[in-house]
């Protein structure tokens, strides 16, 4: 996003602040993403509770994911997040169905729309 999106980021204000956002399709760097928009402290709880939940080796991460829930959320934002995410196309070696929590900079977004 090399011009400041400010209703990408009204948007990713309003989740913040309702929980849970629209539908979203994003473009970046080649890539469809799709989802549903997350708040940024769901993304991390969730994200340390799956981690905690995993065991050994993994659990020792859910603290990392903890803490990032804990932070205050900074203005503008450079994250967005998204629940339920699938990859439409791209060149990537990801796959199709990308699991729960994506995270994805801003700057990385070339273009976006809501469903």
């Amino acid at each position: 996003m090399a011009i400041r999106d400010e209703l990408l980021i009204d948007l990713i204000n309003r989740t913040e602040m309702e929980g849970e956002g629209p539908r979203i399709t994003v473009v970046a760097q080649g890539a469809v993403i799709t989802g549903r928009l997350a708040a940024h402290r769901h993304w991390a709880t969730h994200v340390a509770s799956r981690l905690g939940e995993a065991g050994l080796p993994d659990e020792r991460f859910a603290e990392d994911f903890t803490r990032e829930a804990a932070e205050p959320l900074t203005y503008p934002p450079a994250f967005l997040h998204i629940h339920g995410v699938q990859l439409i196309s791209g060149s990537s070696s990801l796959p199709a169905a990308l699991g729960q929590f994506f995270r994805v900079p801003l700057s990385a977004v070339s273009a976006w729309s809501v469903r």
